[in-house]
């Protein structure tokens, strides 16, 4: 037994009489196991005398001992913060992050549009009927009008169908029998348009609608001496019906379509017809 305290003491370095000095400060302080250095208890230890004991071993050999556990409270701060003042974090990549980009807010529409008379404001065709069936697009572009978003329009109808009387002379003045008519096909492209439309978070939202671009017929059409392709500009008013929060019910109550060649030929009868529309519009974006 004295052999291992001896050995001990030697593994330690601390000397015999400090050991002897802590051991009769607290004479039942620590119960050391035979089976090794690490203390098993700590019961009935005097606080103070503990302390002072430590502290004269400390005092005695000073980095002698070490221990498992690193007490950081004795540490120089100035020491400690020039210390860590020197290292570099890498930034959080996560801290900081990229607004997410946002797509203008659009939509794009199944319509069809069916003619349900005539006036002669600019153009003297009094007996055709026009129908047609396409797409509109809607982007909005330019903010907000006398309470309005404003938005630009397109559309395109790759079905058009023209009713006429199978007989017109040259000014596009009907000369065949009543009933007697025939059908044109075309196709219509409106890139220039706009869109105004009211209460634009609401569930009804009232609206108006400008268009203006190209038709054309697989016939020259309101008159034998005419053109194939004429120049349009077709207007409606109506309103949205919110369905869901992505579709819409668009319903066109009035709407004037106007298509003439502006003279490219030597005859230019021209027609405006008043119309309706129907639409499901679709949501995206925003």
């Amino acid at each position: 037994m004295a052999t291992a305290q001896q050995l001990e003491t030697q593994r330690l370095g601390v000397t015999e009489p400090l050991i002897q000095d802590f051991a009769a400060a607290t004479p039942q302080a620590i119960t050391r196991p035979s089976a090794g250095p690490e203390v098993s208890s700590l019961e009935g230890v005097n606080p103070e005398a503990a302390s002072s004991s430590f502290a004269s071993v400390n005092a005695a050999t000073p980095g002698a001992a070490t221990s498992d556990t690193t007490d950081t409270a004795g540490v120089d701060s100035a020491a400690f913060d020039s210390s860590s003042s020197s290292v570099t974090l890498a930034p959080d990549p996560g801290a900081n992050p990229k607004p997410k980009k946002r797509t203008p807010e659009s939509e794009i529409a199944v319509e069809g549009m069916y003619s349900y008379g005539n006036w002669q404001i600019f153009a003297a065709g009094y007996h055709e009927q026009l129908y047609t069936a396409g797409f509109e697009y809607d982007r909005h572009s330019w903010g907000k009008f006398i309470g309005a978003q404003m938005d630009y329009a397109a559309d395109l109808a790759p079905l058009v169908l023209l009713r006429q009387p199978a007989i017109l002379n040259e000014y596009g003045i009907d000369r065949s029998k009543p009933g007697d008519t025939v059908l044109l096909h075309g196709l219509a492209f409106s890139p220039i348009g706009l869109r105004m439309e009211w209460r634009h978070d609401k569930a009804f939202k009232p609206y108006f609608t400008v268009l203006g671009g190209a038709i054309g017929f697989n016939k020259k059409a309101l008159s034998p001496d005419a053109s194939y392709y004429d120049f349009t500009l077709h207007e409606s008013i109506g309103f949205y019906l919110r369905m869901t929060q992505r579709v819409d019910m668009r319903f066109g109550l009035f709407g004037d379509f106007h298509f003439s060649n502006a003279y490219i030929t030597n005859y230019n009868p021209g027609l405006d017809v008043m119309n309706s529309q129907l639409a499901v519009s679709y949501h995206f974006g925003g």
